[in-house]
């Protein structure tokens, strides 16, 4: 029996809609071809107008829009999908009046937050406003460790995973099966039947290709196994579009690691077609990791409606030998701030000196467009690193990517690509004292759809390295001149036009 998998039913119906619009003479007779076409442009209208009247940004507005107006069925179907918005239709509503509540929980001490600010200086203006929008604690009792690479981060992740004692939370966008996700099971399998209490969430759209044999295989030897919004085509509750991009891993509340790195051999460079995958990650040590635990209780209380609120789970353990200074930060599409976009267009605003980001995706809104190319104008050091080589399946996205060179080249930002390899590294460097580091893209869905998080560090010690990594990607990178690319072809021209249009649906 052969079973298709998720992913290709979708392009199957995709297609399928696309030819049902195109040939739809064929399907009716022609005494009532004017009353279905003037039908369907009476819903185009009203679409369209439930669109332009929303509550989406003006990019995504007119991207929708157009969309819905010159593909009538098909815009349909996928704004329907793809296109409602939570705040509108309240997906989360219990879980959203809940986070008040587990709030109050778990936020009442405030680890010495006034000392931690005067510290920080005129930093914390930064902090105040992330953790005023966010809820985002800050502690100054951390050990950060930068790990380049998924070879450098699964070597640490196996170690630590070794040394559980009470808990294991396991989050991810992306589980892949292979070498690397093999070695890992066998430890989250074994710990399980010593007493560990593991927990396995993963993301329903992420984990496509994740089999139900390795589910059933997780939870026959006592992993408790959840999937974050399972995706389902109810109308008016459409749960395709909002995704868990989060990689979170919590041991025992004394080990913790977030960043870029999904789980899958193309990270550990062995997938053909990649080659070398650049990435960045990290491990943190302190009251960050319950800060990051408490993220992952969250996510696991959405999702199985079961509260995670045991002294365990929000034990702290300071790092005796260091005192890096580290702000949690998560957003979600439940929120009704901004929380990730006002975090980086506040980082962005306070840079005297640098402005460094690495980024695979760069689809930018019109705040963070010009809030980087009034930096550049006004003489901060503007630098953006993208790959060399397109996601794949994502060249569609790539062109997206190009179509905003010309506009940051003119104001002085420069851009370099990554070889001709992938990098998925997810890094903002402020200066010589601030960074960002997590599983944030400078792109719509990261900042308008996805569940993210990020952890910004005030650690000068923690930002050099950052800053070294930097450097040596970009001795690994070519740079885009803008003296040379205004000579592009007209037809890359027109293509970058039409793919920026669309960016805010990709």
């Amino acid at each position: 029996m052969i079973v298709m998998k998720r992913s290709h039913t979708l392009i199957i119906l995709f297609i399928f809609l696309v030819y049902i619009t195109f040939n739809l003479n064929n399907y009716i007779p022609k005494e009532y071809n004017h009353i279905v076409y003037f039908i369907i442009n009476i819903i185009s209208l009203i679409f369209a107008l439930t669109i332009i009247l929303g509550n989406k940004k003006v990019e995504s507005k007119i991207a929708w829009t157009i969309f819905v107006l010159f593909v009538p069925v098909v815009g349909f179907i996928f704004y329907m999908i793809l296109g409602v918005e939570y705040s509108r239709f309240k997906k989360f509503d219990k879980e959203t009046l809940s986070e008040k509540d587990i709030d109050k929980i778990f936020y009442q001490p405030f680890n010495d937050y006034q000392n931690i600010i005067k510290k920080l200086g005129k930093r914390g203006e930064i902090a105040r406003l992330v953790n005023r929008i966010g809820k985002s604690p800050i502690s100054d009792n951390n050990m950060v460790k930068v790990l380049n690479n998924g070879d450098e981060k699964f070597k640490y992740l196996l170690q630590e995973l070794e040394k559980a004692k009470t808990f294991i939370h396991f989050e991810y966008f992306i589980v892949k099966e292979g070498i690397i996700f093999d070695k890992i099971k066998e430890v989250l399998i074994r710990k399980a039947h010593s007493g560990v209490e593991v927990r396995f969430l993963y993301d329903d759209f992420g984990c496509v290709d994740l089999s139900k044999k390795i589910i059933k295989e997780l939870k026959n030897n006592g992993i408790q196994v959840a999937c974050f919004n399972k995706i389902n085509f109810r109308l008016f509750r459409p749960s395709i579009n909002y995704r868990n991009h989060r990689k979170i891993v919590v041991i025992d509340n004394r080990v913790a690691f977030m960043g870029g790195i999904n789980i899958g051999d193309e990270y550990i460079h062995l997938d053909d077609y990649y080659g070398f995958w650049r990435d960045s990650h990290l491990l943190l040590k302190g009251t960050a990791v319950k800060d990051l635990n408490i993220v992952f209780i969250k996510d696991w209380y959405h999702t199985t409606g079961t509260l995670l609120d045991n002294k365990k789970f929000l034990k702290e353990y300071k790092s005796n030998n260091k005192k890096d200074i580290v702000q949690i930060v998560s957003d979600g599409p439940h929120n009704n701030v901004d929380i990730m976009r006002n975090t980086f267009i506040k980082l962005i605003n306070e840079a005297n000196k640098r402005i460094w980001i690495v980024t695979p995706y760069l689809i930018l809104d019109n705040e963070l467009s010009m809030a980087l190319k009034l930096a550049a104008a006004s003489g901060v050091d503007v630098r953006i690193i993208v790959p060399g080589l397109y996601d794949k399946g994502k060249k569609i996205v790539y062109r997206a990517t190009e179509s905003f060179f010309n506009e940051l080249l003119e104001y002085g930002v420069k851009i370099y690509k990554y070889q001709n390899l992938f990098i998925h590294s997810k890094i903002l460097i402020i200066d010589d004292d601030v960074a960002s580091v997590g599983t944030v893209n400078f792109d719509y869905r990261s900042f308008d759809l996805h569940f993210e998080v990020t952890a910004i560090t005030y650690s000068n010690s923690v930002v050099q390295e950052l800053i070294e990594s930097y450097k040596k990607d970009l001795t690994n990178s070519t740079q885009v001149m803008y003296e040379m690319w205004i000579k592009r072809s007209i037809k890359q021209r027109i293509i970058e036009s039409l793919v920026k249009i669309f960016s805010p649906l990709l």
